[in-house]
């Protein structure tokens, strides 16, 4: 347990069989290696470009809270949590809450990010992460995978979405929701690390 918050961990299944043995094993070891950024630390800046070839810069962002949504078209559970995204940041933009999602995937062009989120209204900018820098500096490893950033650029939540159980359907506990309304009304985040679910991130090393 952090000092103010609560970590919960979510249980991890691998398939056990004859068959799908080594694949289980490979993919619930997937990512092991990536150190984890811890939560109340500060987080890496980056400069990186979105479809348009537009350059952010995480520096320039601070005094915002905001919300890195570590995302992958090729993943089914990225895609599913999509429409809530938008949702989301329809409803916090206007309260000041800056959203870009992140893609690490080693093969994904910008151009095809471009016209997922054109064909799915993602009104956010959408990142590129070339070569998985940026993912391997703050240790991210599943899409979708959640960071939200303090006003200090301070790690204040990490991991899930939410609770889903299926990539289409909302869960019951909005991780994300809760803990920006817990930023928002300046009190510490309650639940601050909940473990990621979803696609392995594909790296190019």
């Amino acid at each position: 347990m952090y000092k103010g918050g609560t970590i919960l961990k979510g249980a991890q299944f691998c398939l056990v069989g004859v068959f799908v043995v080594a694949f289980a094993l490979t993919s619930c070891s997937s990512g092991a290696q990536i150190k984890a950024l811890p939560i109340g630390s500060a987080v890496p800046s980056f400069t990186l470009k979105d479809f348009n070839g537009q350059e952010h810069t995480l520096a320039s962002l601070k005094g915002k809270i905001v919300v890195l949504d570590f995302s992958s078209i090729e993943c089914p559970y990225s895609r599913g949590t999509d429409p809530s995204w938008v949702e989301l940041a329809n409803q916090y933009g206007p309260k000041g809450v800056l959203f870009f999602g992140i893609d690490s995937h080693k093969s994904t062009t910008p151009d095809q990010l471009k016209q997922y989120a054109t064909e799915n209204k993602i009104t956010f900018p959408v990142l590129k992460d070339v070569n998985n820098t940026y993912a391997d500096a703050v240790g991210a490893t599943r899409t979708p995978e959640v960071f939200i950033l303090d006003k200090d650029q301070k790690l204040a939540y990490h991991g899930a979405f939410d609770d889903r159980k299926v990539p289409e359907k909302a869960g019951e506990n909005a991780y994300v929701r809760k803990a920006l309304d817990d930023l928002l009304a300046g009190n510490p985040v309650k639940t601050q690390e909940v473990e990621a679910w979803g696609c392995s991130i594909k790296r190019v090393k």
